[in-house]
């Protein structure tokens, strides 16, 4: 016991030495990424919810090796994790080891922020980590009102033509005023929804969207594929997101976490809404571990399903 508290005080030590050290990185225009795709089917994974807990112990090393094995698995053009990164005081150093993980497995990837990164830490704490990257690909975005930390997009293109696009949205933390029927969690602004509107309106392609936490229209699923095993935790407030993706018919799907024991997908109004696969071993539940895989071929059809850790090592 000794020895473990010692090791989560050297951590926390080199937490506060390292923030003081590196300085913020904030890209916050609002010019798209923008990477070409390496073959004729765009492979996309994601990952969620990895809950990196002391970096230490066998939980988080079984994380990292499952996704080394998923992301190995195949020549996919870009790897999303979809919030709850970490679940820890440590948060912003383990996020740190995430991001030089990341790096090593030398594969495009990209981020957005769940409702656990800011238990313990700020946002600009886990800015300060993404030092001397060259596979990242992330953007705090444009300033808007209450827009949070990571709206932006990467356009991929094919020859030098855009193909896809995806949207990536921070759909914030919890609240500390709300009611029962709402819940606890934030929601995606209204500014949020603008942003969107004002891009989706004038794109020549199709696309995708992630964000962690699922939109209120997730809550009365029919008809859909996969577990559906606890209670939809959604945004507080509907904003007319979804409203929004339906007026314009140009995202094909929306890619969400956050609740451990689902990892569904239904069709809703011509438009894809799924659960990635719970990633992390120190998370709750008992689904087996994975990601969810998303293909757009060269026709801009949209597929996807769940890859298992299980399945990729058997």
């Amino acid at each position: 016991m000794k020895k473990l508290l010692l090791v989560f005080l050297l951590i926390f030590m080199l937490n506060l030495i390292s923030c003081g050290q590196d300085s913020v990185t904030v890209y916050t225009d609002d010019e798209p990424i923008t990477l070409e795709m390496q073959h004729d089917t765009l492979k996309i994974l994601q990952l969620t919810d990895i809950h990196l807990t002391y970096g230490v112990d066998a939980f988080d090393r079984k994380t990292l090796d499952e996704i080394q094995t998923l992301v190995q698995s195949d020549d996919f053009d870009l790897i999303v994790i979809s919030g709850d990164m970490v679940l820890s005081p440590f948060g912003p150093a383990l996020f740190g080891k995430l991001v030089r993980f990341m790096e090593r497995l030398e594969t495009p990837w990209t981020f957005v922020f769940g409702n656990h990164e800011t238990d313990y830490s700020d946002y600009t704490d886990y800015l300060r980590k993404l030092q001397d990257t060259e596979y990242l690909y992330f953007k705090v975005g444009p300033e808007m009102d209450q827009g949070g930390y990571g709206n932006f997009r990467i356009v991929f293109t094919q020859d030098g033509i855009p193909f896809y696009s995806i949207y990536l949205l921070d759909s914030h933390a919890e609240r500390e005023n709300y009611t029962d029927e709402e819940g606890e969690y934030d929601y995606l602004k209204e500014s949020q929804v603008d942003w969107y509107v004002s891009h989706v309106s004038s794109d020549t392609t199709d696309s995708i969207m992630f964000f962690h936490i699922p939109l209120r229209e997730y809550i009365d699923a029919t008809g859909y594929e996969g577990f559906f095993l606890e209670k939809v935790c959604p945004q507080g407030v509907n904003t007319g997101m979804f409203d929004a993706i339906t007026t314009y018919e140009r995202t094909t799907g929306v890619f969400v976490g956050h609740d451990h024991l689902n990892d569904f997908s239904l069709v809703m109004d011509d438009v894809l809404l799924a659960y990635g696969q719970i990633t992390g071993y120190s998370a709750y539940g008992n689904l087996d571990r994975g990601g969810r895989v998303i293909e757009i071929s060269s026709g801009s059809v949209m597929s996807s399903y769940i890859l298992l850790e299980k399945d990729v090592i058997s």
